[in-house]
């Protein structure tokens, strides 16, 4: 879809338009005028006999009598509705709708917007809304909302699907010197355009330099993240996420449901795409203002300068949890450093550097001066605590006479409250970063570098659909095994390891009694000690009913455990396998229905729902991702050998989990797959229990 038009009009009329003050005709119309917008405005009331705000009053659209690029509707839902024919009709194209009353208030509403969405579609209509607050365009001064503020002009596109959040965003920046948008953007209901559509606009805008969304859902998910792929290459995606959400904690018939929740979904999706997500408001407002001022960091190694030792040394700490490092001080400054100081001054010359709390604005300039001679500096942290003597104005302007020439960022910590502020003001004019607290900084920058490092990597997708090889090969039997089962729920174990072993995923030998007088028959096979699961189909988790039994040792100990299991009734027969050492990793996969399949990675056993030391992995996904995704975690430890254990290539775990993806995408039969547990043995992944949920 083409939105110049509907963002960039050469024309615009407000239909709806009042002499009310309060009401949103007037508003928006208001808006319109003081934000500056030169083209032509049109105004539309039917019951309006005088000019409003100075400007002549049209009885209907059609009366205009000239081209209208935008049509912005100020009125109830109902009316909006009845004027999209004469919208069709007169060939107007792009139109904003603010009425709610749609399909957020219910049954009635949902009758409405099927409606509204079956005119726009025939007469080809691009709509904003409805339920929006509308959108600003500070370059061409459109201001076609209802808020209060006149919106400053600056470098960051904001797409919001909450109203009451954009309004705060733009009052926000009315109140910050040198921050502004190029564009604010409501989706609202997003009947028909929607976050990828004003992704894919902003992606194209020279003049958005970063792009922040605050998000509660996403339309289409597939499409969504073929956009933010594509968008975060280019310019930093910074997303705000509400409504996470419980629902996949519930009950479930298997580990993976009970694991896989809708925001664990979207994180999946956000990190695999390259986007940054921000937690918290002033974390999300914190980050787009670092990429609006250009003070990016080039690399995790900081340098610090403190007045305050024990400060320094807290600041330390949060650097090092945040995974970013402390720049080493070569021996030539450090010299440097004590001899301009004088030998009566005991400073740290050590990063982090430690100037005392007696620190003059000049001897916090001297210490930038020196140290950035340093090698290998991504940023720099300044804290300033103010105490009896501190220069606290003074330092300001020096580190941000020192920020002018250089191009390293510096993050000024003016830790404190009152006496602090005007600095803070000051940063602020000079189009600088700072803090308030040391223990924010970190995170921030944490994620911004890894942000940077995800895109500075080749995306290797080389070899993603490799592993579709087994399958195809094994379709028919794949298929058969899914027919003859599909009343059930899930296949039993047997069946799911039958299935795994068409894939050429290495399974745990497993064999099946389901009468006492055929343990002689099975004599040579069963391998000591042993362990006994219970055989079923009706049966899910074999823990929860005692269905699992290890260490048997003898035949006598065998005969006792499968009369035991199925004097219930609830059995068919037991499986028996040897029993394996190793480290228990956990491997499902789920539907997800906007996203698609979602692959779950983490550690394994009885305690996978408990410990929920999990990762997520939306398929497809390029081998390099998964590998990059499990050296984040604990699991990366056993895969590297632990407690003397052998390392095991992790490809082995990519290439089960890509043949997982892959099946879950072509079998829409199959709804989700456990590998519980998977077991890292021996420099060999093998499968020692699994269901497939139909």
């Amino acid at each position: 879809m083409d939105f110049e038009k509907l963002f960039n009009p050469s024309s615009i009329a407000v239909v709806g338009v009042s002499h009310d003050l309060k009401k949103v005709g007037y508003l928006v119309a208001n808006n319109l005028i003081n934000q500056g917008y030169k083209c032509r405005i049109y105004f539309v009331n039917k019951n309006a006999s005088e000019d409003i705000l100075g400007k002549k009053v049209y009885p209907s659209l059609s009366e205009v009598g000239e081209k209208i690029d935008l049509a912005v509707l100020a009125t109830p839902a109902a009316v909006s509705l009845s004027l999209i024919d004469e919208i069709g009709q007169l060939g107007i194209k792009d139109i904003v709708i603010f009425a709610a009353g749609f399909k957020e208030i219910g049954k009635d509403g949902v009758e409405i917007e099927s409606e509204l969405i079956e005119k726009i579609k025939k007469y080809n209509i691009n709509l904003l809304g409805p339920n929006c607050i509308g959108f600003i365009n500070t370059l061409l001064n459109i201001n076609v909302t209802f808020l209060k503020h006149i919106s400053p002009s600056g470098n960051i596109g904001f797409i919001s699907q909450s109203g009451a959040l954009g309004s705060v965003i733009i009052d926000y920046f009315a109140g910050h010197k040198n921050l502004g948008f190029s564009y604010f953007i409501s989706l609202g209901n997003k009947t028909n355009i929607d976050e990828s559509d004003a992704l894919e606009f902003l992606l194209k805008d020279s003049n958005t330099k970063v792009i922040g969304m605050y998000l509660e859902d996403v339309k289409n998910g597939k499409r969504f993240m073929d956009v933010l792929n594509k968008a975060a290459k280019i310019k930093p995606i910074v997303i705000l996420k509400a409504g996470s959400t419980t629902e996949g904690s519930k009950a479930a018939i298997s580990h993976t449901g009970g694991l896989v929740g809708d925001d664990q979904v979207y994180d999946a999706v956000f990190n695999q795409n390259g986007a940054i997500r921000a937690f918290t408001f002033t974390e999300f407002m914190t980050i787009l203002k670092i990429y609006s001022y250009d003070r990016v960091p080039t690399n995790r190694a900081l340098l610090v300068l403190s007045n305050a030792g024990g400060v320094g040394v807290l600041f330390t700490d949060d650097i090092v949890k945040n995974k970013l490092s402390l720049v080493t001080i070569s021996p030539e400054t450090e010299k440097e450093l004590t001899s301009t100081v004088g030998e009566n001054k005991k400073i740290s010359i050590r990063n982090p550097i430690d100037l005392l709390g007696d620190a003059s604005a000049f001897e916090y300039s001297q210490a930038i001066g020196l140290t950035m001679q340093e090698k290998d500096i991504g940023s720099i942290g300044v804290l300033l605590t103010p105490q009896a003597n501190t220069q606290i104005f003074e330092t300001a302007e020096v580190i941000a006479e020192n920020q002018s020439h250089l191009d390293k960022p510096i993050f000024p910590i003016f830790m404190g409250e009152e006496s602090v502020a005007q600095s803070h003001v000051f940063f602020e004019e000079k189009k600088m970063v700072s803090f308030s607290t040391y223990d924010f900084l970190s995170q921030c920058l944490a994620k911004i570098l890894q942000r940077q490092e995800f895109h500075g990597e080749q995306n290797d997708e080389n070899g993603l659909r490799s592993n579709s090889l087994p399958i195809k090969l094994q379709e028919q039997e794949i298929k058969n095994i899914l027919n003859n089962n599909f009343s059930k729920p899930f296949l039993n174990l047997g069946d799911s390891m039958s299935f795994f072993k068409l894939l050429n995923i290495p399974v745990l030998d497993l064999l099946f009694l389901d009468s006492e007088s055929k343990i002689q028959d099975l004599k040579s096979k069963i391998k000591y000690p042993a362990v006994v699961k219970i055989a079923s189909d009706i049966i899910t988790h074999k823990t929860e009913v005692n269905g699992v039994i290890t260490g048997i040792k003898s035949e006598i100990e065998l005969k006792e455990v499968f009369n035991k299991i199925t004097a219930s009734g609830k059995a068919k027969g037991i499986y028996i396998q040897q029993m394996v050492k190793g480290h228990e990793i956990f491997l499902g996969a789920k539907r997800d229905n906007n996203f698609g399949v979602v692959i779950v990675v983490g550690l394994g056993g009885i305690y996978a729902e408990l410990l929920k030391e999990i990762n997520y992995l939306v398929f497809p996904f390029s081998q390099k991702r998964f590998t990059q995704m499990i050296e984040e975690t604990k699991l990366a430890k056993l895969f590297k050998g632990f407690r003397g254990s052998k390392s095991v290539d992790i490809r082995k775990l990519y290439d089960i989990s890509a043949k997982i993806g892959y099946l879950m995408e072509n079998f829409k039969e199959i709804k989700e797959i456990d590998i519980n547990p998977l077991f890292l043995n021996e420099e060999k992944l093998v499968v020692a229990d699994a269901r497939i949920i139909l």
